[in-house]
């Protein structure tokens, strides 16, 4: 009461949502990171996936997971989770790089992401997508029907750096080799990362990770709740859909060759993200233990608000 009495509204009043997810990303995480190094990734993705859908149903949110991995089987797509009164579309990634967290790896992170209802982009069901992500100081700069690097050095001119001075982030994969050699011709700096769809995005669109710009081909529904991210912090992202087979070009018709812009991928008009550390990187630091308690590092994103928050949270232990 004291904080509106002043005309400072509390965090309740503003019903900044992407604090409430904060709650569920951190349950996540620190459901999974007991088990950092110990060989078993299906164990990880099922404590992260029943944290997470426990903390949800336990939330001020009602609402349907309409982006989901297709690998996550906790929280999949079409479930429907029976919280609060505040009714929502739910993007949920329990756990991105469940055998990172289980050979020990860096660059897990686990995420939520939150928009009103009908909020999220329907695309046609194309599993794989190409994009393309940068930073606020090059918007404007990338066009995916160009060259990278042209692309590349549109982004340097953008940070008035060299273009040898980039990094680009590019999953380990072997659809990748030629990208990563077209990458590395161009004399820009090149970090493989062997899982991170979502989290080499958010890397690419936040300043201060060391990564310049995300490329690749990924999965839809990651590269969907990864452009909610990328447009709460202001960034660049453009994505074409890539039909495998003829009947995936058939279900694309005359969008086969469209690029869509990080607002046609998170139409949305209220988006929020939280997306916890699990085992550190780049991005967040990871769970740590101490006496008596755990601490978590947490990113909390609203469009809303236009707010990017940084938190830092002890978890107290009995």
């Amino acid at each position: 009461m004291e904080q509106q009495r002043s005309g400072i509204p509390s965090f309740e009043a503003r019903g900044e949502l992407s604090l409430e997810l904060v709650h569920v990303t951190e349950a996540a995480a620190l459901a999974c990171a007991p088990f950092l190094g110990k060989g078993d990734a299906d164990r990880v993705s099922q404590v992260a996936g029943t944290a997470m859908r426990n903390a949800l149903e336990g939330s001020v949110l009602t609402g349907t997971v309409v982006l989901s991995p297709r690998h996550q089987t906790h929280l999949p797509h079409g479930l429907v989770i029976a919280g609060g009164d505040r009714k929502v579309e739910l993007g949920a990634y329990a756990v991105e790089g469940a055998s990172q967290v289980a050979r020990g790896h860096i660059n897990s992170v686990s995420t939520v992401v939150a928009v009103e209802l009908g909020g999220f982009a329907r695309l046609p069901a194309i599993a794989q997508v190409e994009k393309f992500v940068a930073g606020p100081g090059a918007r404007g700069a990338i066009d995916l029907d160009d060259s990278i690097a042209d692309n590349l050095r549109r982004i340097a001119f953008a940070h008035n750096v060299r273009l040898q001075d980039l990094t680009v982030a590019i999953l380990e994969r072997p659809r990748h080799q030629d990208l990563i050699a077209e990458v590395a011709a161009t004399g820009a700096r090149i970090r493989t990362l062997e899982e991170g769809d979502f989290a080499s995005s958010v890397m690419a669109a936040l300043p201060g990770t060391g990564i310049d710009a995300a490329i690749g081909i990924g999965d839809l529904h990651a590269t969907l709740i990864a452009a909610c991210a990328v447009r709460c912090l202001g960034g660049e992202f453009l994505a074409r859909l890539l039909p495998r087979n003829d009947e995936e070009k058939d279900l694309l018709g005359e969008s086969v060759a469209r690029v869509f812009s990080v607002a046609e991928l998170a139409p949305a008009a209220d988006i929020a993200v939280a997306i916890t550390g699990v085992t550190g990187g780049p991005l967040l630091p990871g769970v740590s233990f101490e006496s008596g308690y755990a601490e978590t590092a947490s990113l909390a994103l609203s469009s809303r608000h236009a707010t990017v928050r940084r938190l830092t949270t002890r978890h107290h232990r009995a």
